[in-house]
């Protein structure tokens, strides 16, 4: 078959459609990401014969016309086209508009798991059938009408059926993306420049997190790692065939087994692999061994959930098994031993008030991390969260998906409203701004910042 994957212009909403366990993330000119879902796919394909092309139009700043364009000049027999939540009202309109300029087989790729959800994107896209679920090892079974698994369809009596979920048990069988198809020079990642690639060395999570996080949802509770020399034989593609030397692990936790994450620094060295490198992981999976191999291996950095600076809602709801003293033990090392550490915020969760948001701004005005990300709980349809929202009228009945990627004010909750949660982010924001500045005009800023912010967290 001749098979055409597009990432799907990006101008109503920016979104990097691979964020969020691939639910999406709302983002700026700063941060562009390789579609990873795409390049597996393709992988899989090329090797079975098949013609395949990568349109990336977000990468490429294509607009609606030129994607089109495009599309029919290859003139392909199925198009298979990403859709993420914060974006899936464009990104149906731009699977059902294709029918204006080819006559072509159309599938949607998407992460998302709330069967309304799916059932609502086949209605809006005009679509054959959704792939919801895993399907790089056999996405060439799914094309062929051999598998259903992993996909959503209208049946001939029009009833609306979800198949079994995929689960690549073995990631090693995994091919090597088929970066060969993408504009990598486009892709970069503000924590560590231009030129950067993605990777996933692992899939799922098994902390408690999942009562909010897309991560457990999306992949699973069950944690699946590849091979260290599985993971270093694509490290060798990404520099050696690409002359990429910056990779962004996307991994949920990078560093979840200590043993393995050492054996693949090692082998980075061993093998003389000049990168640069950045991951996510938690405080309670890292320590000052590992951080040292790290630093020796190309670590730069690494992007942290602290999430608040209430040391209850901390053990209790939003990182159990982290604590302030693991937090400040980590910063400490990471400082001595050169390894920048962004920390990920979110504020808004049920047990969250006034007097905890101003504990995380006391937290980040005495750690002053090396950079932080704010965002705001997001109840990502499938949750626990989600479910309590509904349940608790904590969100509206009539929801704007496109506001569910991490930077708007979605829910309330029995402790704040939508427009308390947005100012507190705001005053962190701000005074952790402040912070980062050795002026005296900021010190001054930040003082009476901290002083306003101390008194309304207390009349309320």
């Amino acid at each position: 078959m001749k098979v055409l994957l597009i990432n799907p212009p990006n101008k109503e909403i920016l979104v990097s459609r691979d964020m969020a366990g691939g639910l999406g993330f709302d983002r700026n000119e700063t941060m562009l990401l390789s579609p990873l879902d795409l390049a597996y796919i393709a992988s899989t394909l090329l090797q079975k014969g098949h013609s395949v092309k990568i349109i990336d139009a977000a990468a490429e700043n294509f607009g609606l016309e030129q994607t089109y364009t495009k599309m029919k000049k290859y003139n392909p027999e199925v198009v298979i086209s990403l859709v993420s939540l914060p974006s899936i009202n464009e990104d149906c309109r731009f699977l059902k508009n294709i029918d204006r300029y080819i006559k072509v087989k159309k599938i949607a790729k998407t992460s998302i798991t709330y069967p309304p959800i799916i059932k609502e994107i086949i209605n809006k896209s005009k679509i054959n059938f959704c792939i919801c679920g895993e399907c790089e090892t056999i996405i060439n079974e799914i094309l062929e009408g051999k598998e259903k698994k992993s996909t959503a369809y209208f049946d001939k009596n029009g009833q609306f059926k979800i198949e079994e979920k995929y689960t690549i048990k073995d990631l090693n069988k995994l091919p090597i993306p088929a970066r060969n198809l993408l504009p990598n020079k486009q892709y970069h990642y503000p924590l560590l420049g231009k030129k950067t690639t993605t990777m996933q060395t692992s899939r799922g999570c098994p902390f408690p997190c999942a009562y909010y996080c897309p991560y457990p949802l999306v992949q699973g509770r069950k944690w699946r790692a590849r091979s260290p020399e599985n993971v270093i034989e694509e490290i060798k593609n990404v520099v050696l065939n690409h002359n990429i030397n910056r990779i962004f692990f996307r991994d949920a936790t990078f560093t979840l087994d200590k043993k393995r994450t050492i054996k693949i620094c090692d082998l980075i060295i061993a093998n003389k692999l000049k990168i640069e490198w950045w991951c996510e992981s938690r405080i309670n999976c890292l320590d000052a061994e590992l951080l040292k191999k790290m630093k020796k291996s190309g670590c730069k950095g690494i992007n942290v959930g602290i999430e608040t600076g209430d040391p209850k809602i901390l053990e209790e709801q939003a990182k159990i098994g982290v604590n302030i003293k693991k937090i400040k033990n980590i910063v400490k090392n990471s400082r001595k031993i050169g390894i920048k550490l962004h920390f990920l915020i979110m504020v808004g969760l049920p047990s969250e008030t006034k007097k905890s948001l101003y504990k995380t701004f006391k937290l980040l005005e005495k750690i002053k991390p090396w950079s932080m990300g704010i965002t705001i709980v997001t109840p990502y349809p499938g949750t626990p969260l989600f479910e309590e929202a509904q349940k608790r009228g904590w969100i509206k009945k009539t929801v704007d998906w496109s506001k569910f990627g991490g930077h708007f004010s979605i829910m309330k909750t029995d402790n704040l409203s939508v427009s308390e949660i947005n100012k507190g982010r705001k005053m962190i924001s701000r005074g952790y701004c402040l912070t980062k500045s050795c002026s005296l005009e900021s010190f001054l800023k930040l003082q009476i910042l901290k002083f306003y912010f101390k008194i309304w967290s207390l009349l309320g």
